[in-house]
């Protein structure tokens, strides 16, 4: 798995070829965890660095190799801050397809391959949260300049239960962005319309420090509720930019 995903990064970057810049790539291509309908435009890049529980870190690369194709992979590193011993995940892939871009009557739509899990077990060895597999993501901007809202839904391929058929690994999910100024917030949900796990909410806020560079404070999990609630505030380190 690591193999071929270098060997598809590297494929990218050489089709990238001599990039261009592109006025635009401050847009996002995700709310939290869950995508939105806009793809990077060719030659524009985003990176984050997402800090969690124990010190854990984990980082994602997402490339606009050519117009309307995005590439991208994501590594987890648990404790990487502390002194626990550190245990990195295998790299994962991520793809984002352009289906068609924003109009005034249309919203964006993307296709794409996400396989990225989060919240690690480390007694079952995997992730809590399966990633969301193939998903199909349509986003408008409405109302307001700067709130975009977005809806998708995705084919869970990490659901290995034998007594779920082909609608039990179909999830809805949903969210918004509101971003009027360097200051934005974010909402959003997921495993909606999913009988055998309650869906998930998180939340954020981001503040453009410079021009590309983001600080981002997310509250996770926030419709988690008992004794063994697993809410947790996360930070994150974005840029944005283009070659």
């Amino acid at each position: 798995m690591k193999k071929n995903l270098f060997l598809i990064v590297v494929a990218a970057l050489a089709v990238l070829g001599n990039p261009q810049f592109v006025d635009g790539a401050g847009n996002s291509e995700r709310i939290i965890y869950i995508p939105n309908g806009e793809c990077l435009n060719y030659g524009e890049y985003n990176m984050s660095f997402r800090v969690y529980n124990s010190g854990g870190m984990m980082t994602r690369s997402v490339f606009g190799v050519m117009q309307g194709m995005n590439v991208g992979f994501s590594w987890d590193i648990a404790n990487l801050i502390g002194s626990e011993t550190i245990h990195g995940r295998d790299p994962e892939l991520y793809l984002k397809l352009d289906i068609f871009r924003e109009s005034a009557l249309m919203p964006a739509m993307a296709l794409g391959y996400d396989a990225q899990g989060y919240e690690w077990n480390e007694s079952e060895k995997k992730y809590e949260k399966d990633p969301l597999g193939f998903f199909l993501v349509m986003s408008k901007e409405l109302i307001l300049p700067g709130l975009y809202l977005t809806g998708g839904t995705n084919y869970d391929t990490e659901d290995k239960n034998s007594e779920h058929d082909f609608k039990d690994k179909l999830n809805g999910f949903a969210g918004f962005s509101f971003k009027p100024s360097k200051f934005g917030i974010y909402y959003e949900t997921y495993n909606l319309g999913n009988g055998k796990e309650l869906c998930k909410m998180n939340a954020g806020a981001k503040y453009e420090i410079v021009e590309g560079l983001q600080f981002m404070l997310t509250f996770e999990n926030i419709s988690e509720t008992g004794l063994y609630k697993q809410q947790q505030r996360t930070f994150s380190i974005l840029y944005k930019g283009a070659f």
